[in-house]
C-alpha cells in the first residue's frame, strides 16, 4: 500500500455543491450537463428524460426499435434478471423492412463498491447493482455473441428479455434470435461485423477477434 498508492487529500472541503445521498450520481450528472456541447455523440437511449429514446433522423423502424430497446438500459440486474446471464459485450443486429441493417452493442456493465485494488474482485462485485448500456456500432473488439432480430420482433425481443428469469428461458430467447457458432449463417453474421465497421467507421475499422465468441 506505502508503495503503490499516494495519499489522498481529503482534509480540503470540496467547491462542488453535490446531492449527500448520491454524490457520485450527482457528479456524473453535472459533468454530462456542464460538458454536454463537447459530447460528440448524444445519447437519448441511456440517457432518456423524454418520451422519445431514440435518435432522431433515422429509419421510422428503427427508432421504434430504439424506443423499445432502451426499456433495457434502465434498470439493475435485481430488477432485469436476464442481466445475469449475458456477456460483456453482446451484438444486436437489427434488420428493416426496407433490407437495411444496424448494429448495437449491449454492454453488461459490472458494478463494484470500488476498482482500486487489481485482486480481490469477489468483495467489491455488486452483481445485483449490473445494468446494460447499448450503444449504436460495434463497441468492442471481442464479441461475445450476436442476436440477428427483424426490426418489427423487437418489441418481442424486449418482452422476453424482461421476462427471462434463469437460463431456461434465456435459452429460448436464444433459440430464436441468437446466433451461435453452430448456426448454419454463422459466418456471414460474423463477418457481417466487420462489413458493418468498413461501411460506418472506415478509418478506424479492424478484424473482429471471435477468440471470446460464447455459444450460450
Amino acid at each position: 500500500m506505502w508503495l503503490d498508492y499516494e495519499y489522498i487529500d481529503n482534509d480540503k472541503p470540496t467547491a462542488l455543491t453535490l446531492d449527500e445521498k448520491d454524490p457520485k450520481r450527482d457528479f456524473a450528472r453535472q459533468l454530462l450537463a456542464r460538458y454536454g456541447e463537447l459530447n460528440a455523440r448524444p445519447d437519448p437511449i441511456n440517457r432518456c428524460d423524454g418520451a422519445y429514446c431514440s435518435r432522431p433522423n433515422i429509419d421510422l423502424a428503427l427508432q421504434n426499435a430504439e424506443q423499445a430497446l432502451s426499456r433495457l438500459t434502465s434498470r439493475p440486474a435485481a430488477g432485469l434478471k436476464v442481466i445475469d446471464q449475458l456477456p460483456e459485450a453482446t451484438m444486436l443486429r437489427i434488420e428493416t423492412p426496407s433490407g437495411k441493417r444496424e448494429v448495437y452493442s449491449l454492454l453488461r456493465n459490472r458494478a463494484h463498491s470500488n476498482v482500486a485494488f487489481l485482486l480481490g474482485e469477489s468483495r467489491r462485485y455488486q452483481p445485483g447493482l449490473d445494468t446494460l448500456t447499448l450503444y449504436p456500432g460495434v463497441l468492442s473488439s471481442y464479441p461475445n455473441f450476436m442476436f440477428s432480430i427483424p426490426a418489427g420482433q423487437v418489441p418481442a425481443f424486449v418482452d422476453a428479455m424482461e421476462n427471462a428469469r434463469n437460463a431456461a428461458s434465456f435459452e429460448k430467447i436464444v433459440e430464436r434470435w441468437g446466433i451461435r457458432r453452430s448456426h448454419p449463417q454463422f459466418w456471414q453474421y460474423f463477418h457481417d461485423l466487420s462489413r458493418y465497421l468498413h461501411d460506418t467507421d472506415p478509418v478506424e475499422e479492424g478484424v473482429l477477434d471471435m477468440n471470446r465468441y460464447e455459444n450460450l
